[in-house]
């Protein structure tokens, strides 16, 4: 999109519903992306305005391997998990914007 920079690109996947997924943070937006298909591959893309995005909570679980589990609420709740270095560090870079 026009005037929109990534601020942060996922190293690792975290999962939001049962699928995994890419985190890619930019000034605008959220995006989750993922290659999907063997023989027919195609893209799965997920996207939320950060303008509709109010409140974020993290929260980190288990003993090995540390999960951390971060709740994004807007129009909707969005619940992502993942190894706990990897979203809280989605989880600090999404803080900038809210």
């Amino acid at each position: 999109m026009p005037e929109e920079e990534v601020h942060y690109h996922s190293r690792s996947l975290l999962k939001y519903g049962t699928k995994r997924y890419e985190i890619i943070v930019t000034n605008k937006r959220l995006l989750m992306f993922a290659r999907r298909g063997v023989l027919f591959p195609g893209d799965d893309v997920v996207s939320f305005r950060m303008d509709d995005l109010h409140r974020i909570h993290f929260k980190e679980s288990g003993f090995f391997p540390r999960v951390g589990t971060i709740a994004i609420e807007g129009k909707t709740t969005i619940q992502l998990e993942g190894l706990a270095p990897e979203a809280k560090m989605v989880y600090t870079q999404l803080m900038q914007f809210l």
